[in-house]
């Protein structure tokens, strides 16, 4: 009888336990996706669904826009292109090419900016550069600058994210390729360190349709800006999360001294594209007043307008078969999402986006 007694305890302390440790997992899974100190605004069908398209894979990533046509690489396998007709919804598989069969390389990401495409590996470094059509593509750069994200802005611009040779941490800069050889310009200040200045300072590149205003979005932070394309006018903006200071954990490993996250970081902006004066971001935070069972069912994106320093409205973008939204961008009139292995297509309601076009910059602020 003493035995099972003990039993007993052992079973309830046991049992005690396990309820406190799912109940401290579900209470810190609600303060990451929850934040009672913002609340958004959902007006009535900002956007409206057109169509989905069965990708087959979804391992396709956005390589880029032309009229009506978007491009897809694909991560597994790098030098395929998959044009997609977003009128017709018709589809062409495009096999690229490098023109000197010699190429080593580790990492490759396509984009398509018309009339050309590029290919770029910013770990050995190249840039090779062709024309829509043709699909073989020529060496543009070699052997110059290192980087670990990169936009083309026109023919003979890139917009990178490198690590700087001296500091060792990350910084915004433009490649440059006229008349004569490669120009590489370089701003330290823009991306604002809080802990390490690699992992604190992690984003996204952005730009609008035309280019001439470029955008940055920090991921563990409230906050994004915008600047034109030669990296001045900065104009920063706090997204409506209040969390300000990138919440990360980062240990060092053996006697390289590298760097790594410990744990998880908390992910405040997720992705993000810009359309004229918007600035649109997929976030998973709850704010005030929104249901847990929404973030099951749909992704938000919130819509700022960084020219008018202000928070628009919010709407979202329902899952398929349980997938989120992984990506996405902006092209005239359209949200194109890409959703596990669906190519997810709305209408973007003129009501709620001003779609007149400001390049007016703002004065710059710290």
């Amino acid at each position: 009888m003493m035995v099972n007694n003990v039993y007993i305890k052992q079973l309830g302390t046991i049992s005690l336990s396990i309820g406190l440790v799912v109940i401290l997992f579900l209470t810190s899974e609600e303060q990451v996706h929850r934040n009672n100190a913002f609340t958004r605004r959902y007006p009535p069908h900002p956007v409206i669904k057109q169509y989905e398209l069965d990708l087959g894979y979804n391992s396709y990533y956005i390589a880029g826009l032309g009229k009506d046509m978007l491009y897809l690489g694909n991560r597994t396998s790098p030098w395929h292109l998959l044009q997609v007709n977003l009128k017709t919804k018709d589809t062409s598989h495009i096999e690229l090419a490098p023109r000197s069969r010699k190429l080593d390389y580790r990492g490759i990401k396509v984009e398509v900016l018309p009339p050309y495409f590029f290919i770029m590996d910013g770990t050995m470094p190249f840039i090779l550069r062709g024309k829509i059509g043709e699909w073989l593509a020529d060496p543009w750069m070699t052997e110059h600058v290192y980087f670990n994200k990169a936009m083309p802005l026109d023919s003979n611009t890139i917009y990178i994210r490198t690590t700087h040779a001296i500091t060792h941490r990350s910084a915004l800069g433009l490649i440059y390729k006229k008349q004569g050889p490669i120009e590489v310009q370089l701003d330290t200040t823009l991306l604002q360190m809080q802990i390490d200045g690699v992992f604190d300072v992690d984003g996204l590149l952005a730009k609008d349709a035309s280019g001439a205003i470029l955008g940055y979005v920090y991921y563990y932070r409230n906050q994004f800006f915008t600047m034109d394309n030669s990296l001045g006018s900065l104009f920063r903006q706090h997204t409506i999360d209040t969390v300000q200071r990138a919440q990360l954990t980062i240990a060092s490993k053996g006697k390289s001294n590298r760097t790594t996250l410990a744990a998880p970081p908390l992910y405040i902006n997720l992705a993000a594209a810009m359309s004229k004066q918007f600035m649109l971001v997929l976030s998973h935070r709850l704010g005030k007043n929104e249901s847990r069972e929404l973030l099951g069912q749909a992704s938000i994106i919130d819509v700022y307008d960084h020219n008018k320093n202000t928070y628009e409205f919010s709407f979202y973008l329902y899952d398929i078969h349980k997938h989120k939204v992984r990506e996405f961008t902006v092209s005239q009139n359209l949200i194109i999402a890409l959703i596990d292995d669906q190519l997810s297509v709305y209408q973007m309601s003129n009501r709620y986006f001003n779609t007149t076009p400001s390049l007016e910059m703002k004065r710059q602020i710290p």
